[in-house]
Order: C-alpha cells, then structure tokens, then sequence
C-alpha cells in the first residue's frame, strides 16, 4: 500500500510540475556589419519588454557573404544580448537557422515547451510583444504565429493581417513565433540547400523558404493582430519601421542591387520549388466566365 502510495503521489507531483512548467521564449535576430552600428532602437525595444526573453540571440557569421565584411560588434550589443558567431553565412535565414542548432544543443531548452521569435533588425517592436504571444498561444498550440503574413492570389501577394487569419508566408518583420518542436532532423539540409551563396533567388527569400518548410511538416500559420499589444498597424501608424529598413540594402528593394524586389523574386522562387518537386504550399487562383445566355459572370477559385 506504502508503494501504491508513493507512486501516485509522484505521478501526481509529475503531473503538476508538467501543467506548470513554463514555456521558454528566445528572442533571435541577425543583422549586417553596416546595420550593426544602427540597430540600437530594435535591440532596445526587446530590452524593453514587458516579458523579457529567455536568451536574446544575434546571429553573426565570421564575414557577411553579401560584401565580403567582417563585424564589429559595439560594446553594448556584447552586453545586452548572447552573440552566437557563426562560420556560414545563410543570408536572411541567419535570423533563424543557426538558433535551431544553437537551441537544440542546450538541454534546458524543451523543443516542446521553447518558442522562437525571429525577427528583422529595421523595427522597433512593441513592448508587449512577448507577452502578447505567451498569453495568446495556448502551450500545446503547434502553430507558426506572426502579426502579418500573405496568401499567392494568382501570383500576386494577397495581406493577411486580421486576428486569427490564416497565411500561406509568414512575413519576418512582423516577428514570427514559433516552437522549437517545429524543426525536424530535415531542417539543416534543407535550409542549406535553398540558402546556398549560388542560390541567391532562394536564399534571400527566406520568408517564402522557411514558410513552406512549415507546410512541409503540416504546421499551420496564423495572424497574431490585437491593437495595444501586438499588431502590425501599430508598426506602421507608430512608425516603428526604422529609416534604414527603406534603405538601398533592405531585401524587399533588392538588396542593394543583387536582387529582384519581393514581388517577382517569388515568382522565381516558386518556379524553383516548383521544378524541385518541393513546394508544399498552395497557390490560389480565381477564374471568371460570363454565361453568352444571360450575362451571369461566375468566379470559381482555383487551388495549386
């Protein structure tokens, strides 16, 4: 009976122990050797959270692949924040990529109870944003959250930023929150076969490539959108996209001449997946007759 006893308080006091067990929160970001000196705002507007962060993580290669430059990185940063220096440059999925393996050789981060959010290096975040996502994501909750993402309507970029919306890419600027337990054994190979320096089209998408290695391990992406707390139309009417995000070097205006805009980059990258057999989200299309008998006109959605 004494050992009937004892068991059943200890699966009792595991049980308790796993309904309390807190969900870490890592906060990661990459930036450039020229935008390191500029980033301050965004550093500190993580600093400044009302939930601060398990670890805040800037990950930095030996030289950015893109100029040839190395980093200096200013006292402060080395203070506020873990530096992960890194020997490969991914591109823009340095944000994320080298923070999978740093997490995953840590035993105190639980993939099932560890949530990234990766970020830009050009915005200034809202102050509760960690918090936003820690109260609104429910801890058994698998899905890929960010405050804006868009669907491909007849290869166009259709928004999707209600609350609770739906979104096919999930946009990095708005912050994407995602658990650790997302990233399968298939990660690393894959990331490094789209981010390669000879893939350029795909390695400076990494939105549209991180998103559809989300549809490849069916994790669904949905819209984070509440006013006063964490939204992207805060973002926009508080002005917190810093003026270098609309510089030459932002990827959304080329990238400072080495690349398309987002627009028709995707195309391209879709084109990519799409002859590599590897694309696993979906592209929506709308057609529209009109019957010669009465002039009816009927739309009919075309999903590929």
């Amino acid at each position: 009976m004494a050992t009937h006893a004892t068991a059943t308080a200890t699966a009792t006091a595991t049980a308790t122990a796993t309904l309390q067990r807190k969900m870490r929160f890592v906060v990661s970001f990459t930036t450039s050797p020229t935008r390191i000196n500029k980033c301050s705002p965004m550093i500190h507007s993580i600093l400044d959270q009302t939930r601060k962060p398990d670890l805040f993580l800037l990950n930095i290669p030996e030289v950015f692949a893109r100029t040839g430059e190395t980093y200096v990185v200013p006292k402060y940063i080395r203070k506020s924040l873990t530096v992960n220096r890194i020997s490969t440059d991914y591109g823009p999925a340095t944000k994320i990529l080298p923070t999978v393996i740093y997490l995953q050789d840590k035993e105190q981060y639980d993939p099932e109870y560890t949530r990234i959010i990766y970020l830009d290096d050009d915005i200034a975040y809202p102050k509760r944003m960690i918090e936003t996502y820690e109260k609104m994501i429910r801890p058994k909750d698998c899905n890929v959250w960010t405050s804006t993402g868009f669907d491909f309507m007849n290869m166009s970029l259709d928004g999707k930023r209600e609350h609770q919306d739906t979104a096919t890419i999930a946009e990095g600027y708005g912050s994407v929150c995602v658990k650790l337990n997302t990233f399968g054994d298939d990660f690393i190979d894959y990331m490094t076969r789209y981010t390669a320096i000879d893939n350029q089209i795909c390695r400076l998408s990494d939105d549209v490539i991180l998103s559809n290695y989300y549809h490849r391990r069916n994790v669904g992406i949905s819209i984070m959108n509440i006013k006063g707390f964490l939204s992207i139309y805060d973002i926009w009417t508080d002005k917190k996209i810093l003026d270098y995000g609309n510089e030459a070097d932002a990827l959304h205006l080329g990238a400072g001449g080495t690349s398309d805009n987002n627009v028709d980059r995707y195309k391209r990258v879709i084109a990519i997946l799409n002859k590599n057999r590897e694309r696993y989200f979906t592209l929506t299309f709308t057609m529209i007759d009109q019957d010669v008998s009465d002039g009816t006109i009927r739309r009919t959605i075309i999903y590929k």
